[in-house]
């Protein structure tokens, strides 16, 4: 048995064993939307449907500011006399894939995460990783396609009263929708490439209209204050939209005609760059319903599987598959 742990934001817990899984919410447990632990407030109640806590556990986590969670599973592991574990803060991503893939039921696929906000790729803060690709099968993983933003880090990602800016935005993001600028740099590692930019990426985009539109719940936690974005509630306003104007629904339709712009020119670069006609969609943006459905409709010839937990609780399985089919 494997038990994948997801510290972030919708914290949850996957027991793993050979012919099942068993995946549970935090928040269904203790009814608090957005829970994550912190260094004083760790307690899981979920951890209760753990039967064997000698088995092995794999931590997963986005990145957040004020790095603390090393501290965090030292206190769970204390807690619960967990003595086995692995925690890489740096394969977020590569644990929305597993997930994804798992489900999938496919023998081969290329697995696009796009991030709502972004992991963090190092404790500076100054740039998260917002779109990968991986191609995957039942033995190996390869990477294909990652990009690495420092908007969030940026004097762009503030003033979110500015329509005006926000217009800006769009309009940039429409401009790079084939995922390159004149200012990115590229380089290649083993067969992947990366791209730095500080450009928007959709889920970043998303984000800031949500800010804009006061679109966010305030979540508490101990000494921890966040603000999530509510893009669910942007992407139903876009639907009373026009693809140009300054109105709230204007602004949403827009960011989601933009987005999804550059998510088509994403899955095409996977088709290019992966011998396979199977896509996974996993990632926060990967709750776009409505996109999701333009693409099926746009890639007739394609066979689409859309992750059903795209959202970072989803970590938690994909963190258990990682270990268990690829480590």
């Amino acid at each position: 048995m494997t038990v994948g742990v997801n510290i972030s934001h919708d914290a949850s817990i996957c027991i793993k064993k050979e012919k099942s899984i068993e995946f549970f919410e935090e928040s269904r447990f203790n009814k608090k939307k957005y829970w994550e632990p912190t260094q004083e407030n760790f307690d899981y109640i979920s951890f209760k449907k753990i039967k064997d806590i000698e088995d092995h556990f794999i931590f997963s986590f986005y990145g957040k500011e004020n790095d603390d969670n090393e501290r965090i599973i030292e206190n769970i592991c204390q807690k619960y006399k967990i003595k086995n574990y692995v925690y890489d803060k740096f394969e977020h991503h590569l644990y929305h894939a597993c997930s994804g893939f798992y489900f999938s039921n496919f023998d081969k696929a290329a697995c696009i995460v796009m991030d709502g906000g972004g992991a963090n790729l190092d404790n500076n803060f100054t740039c998260t990783e917002t779109d990968s690709i991986y191609l995957m099968d039942r033995e190996k993983i390869l990477k294909v396609f990652k990009t690495y933003s420092g908007t969030r880090y940026s004097s762009f990602y503030r003033n979110f009263e500015d329509k005006k800016k926000l217009l800006k935005l769009i309009e940039n993001l429409k401009n790079n929708s084939n995922n390159d600028s004149v200012l990115d740099n590229f380089t290649v590692d083993n067969g992947c490439l990366y791209r730095m930019t500080n450009d928007y990426t959709p889920g970043v985009l998303f984000t800031h209209l949500c800010f804009t539109l006061k679109m966010t719940s305030t979540i508490t936690n101990g000494s921890r204050i966040a603000t999530m974005s509510e893009a669910g509630k942007a992407m139903g306003l876009s639907s009373y939209g026009n693809s140009v104007g300054m109105r709230e629904e204007d602004l949403a339709k827009q960011v989601q005609e933009a987005t999804y712009e550059y998510t088509v020119n994403l899955i095409e670069k996977a088709l290019t760059n992966c011998n396979t006609r199977n896509i996974v969609l996993s990632g926060g943006y990967a709750l776009n319903c409505v996109n999701n459905y333009k693409y099926t409709q746009y890639f007739k010839n394609i066979n689409f599987f859309v992750d059903p937990c795209p959202h970072d609780g989803g970590t938690s399985v994909g963190a258990a598959v990682w270990y268990d089919h690829y480590k």
